[in-house]
């Protein structure tokens, strides 16, 4: 839960004459009397209450009651575009990166707080909604140590289709990191979020430090790819198909090898292509799953 409520919280425990404290709202909320500390902070310090201790009744009221908390509500889009920023922030590197970081951690708080020095200039990130995505999807992955797989293009490369096993997100120069294993290996290493062409989270997952993430048999991955047969509309300018490789079978007609159901349906719908002509169990779960959307559109039509 976010620091917005604990501080609404503070502030109707005070409005009920309760005297909250730091060990009150650390309790409430299950954080560290520390935590709880900054938050009485910046409830003082950024948002201007009039809080006094009264050490009789060991806890806190307002001096002024006719303070009001401002409006702390922002929508789901903006929490996600400030995480973004303050990470973006937290990981600058170059001139004022001291400064600047110290606003990354602001932002992390979502205060207002303005900046010491008026002469600081903020440097302008691009803010990618791909990006911003990809980044959520990894930190739900990195938090229940879920594997991933992926598209990866590093640089001229052909893509490779890899399980990964996330472990943090980091920032280097001008780009941003995937600090992974991949799935068996144990190795970390860097894979630059630009170069991810796909990703989907997988229902696998790993332990930390063990070489082989730990997974149900059922959902093991398989020993032997699948292979689908599609015809195009004339012959592709690129053998590497959204990052699976084609090879020719016939006239206008391809193999593709696959692992990932859900990741090659996804290339399906977004890829172009004329005709699937195998396999008939990919080709149902396709059309389920396209007479699946369509039917919750006619449906919210009817509501209308």
């Amino acid at each position: 839960m976010s620091h917005i409520h604990r501080i609404q919280w503070f502030d109707q425990q005070i409005r009920q004459l309760a005297y909250p404290n730091s060990s009150k709202l650390a309790e409430q909320f299950e954080i560290s009397r520390r935590q709880a500390q900054r938050d009485i902070e910046y409830l003082t310090e950024s948002l201007r209450a009039p809080l006094r201790y009264v050490a009789k009744q060991r806890g806190y009221i307002y001096e002024d009651n006719s303070f009001v908390l401002p409006h702390l509500y922002i929508t789901d889009e903006e929490q996600r575009v400030l995480k973004y920023l303050a990470y973006r922030y937290s990981h600058y590197d170059y001139e004022n990166a001291q400064s600047i970081r110290k606003v990354g951690s602001l932002l992390e708080r979502f205060t207002e707080q303005p900046l010491t020095n008026r002469e600081l200039k903020l440097p302008v990130f691009e803010v990618n909604a791909h990006r911003i995505q990809m980044m959520e999807m990894l930190e739900q992955a990195i938090l229940a140590r879920r594997v991933v797989h992926v598209l990866y293009r590093n640089g001229q490369d052909t893509p490779q289709e890899l399980y990964l096993c996330p472990q943090q997100l980091s920032r280097r120069v001008e780009e941003d990191y995937l600090v992974a294993a991949v799935e068996g290996d144990g190795r970390s290493e860097y894979f630059s979020l630009s170069g991810i062409r796909q990703l989907t989270l997988t229902g696998r997952v790993f332990i930390p430090g063990e070489d082989d993430p730990a997974a149900p048999a059922e959902q093991a991955r398989p020993l032997k790819p699948f292979t689908a047969r599609i015809r195009m509309n004339g012959v592709p300018q690129d053998s590497s198909w959204g990052g699976y490789r084609l090879r020719a079978a016939a006239e206008e007609v391809y193999e593709v090898d696959f692992y990932d159901t859900s990741a090659f349906i996804a290339q399906l719908l977004q890829a172009e292509w004329s005709a699937l002509l195998s396999p008939k169990w990919l080709k149902d779960k396709l059309r389920s799953i396209c007479e699946a959307a369509v039917r919750r559109l006619d449906e919210q039509e009817n509501e209308q």
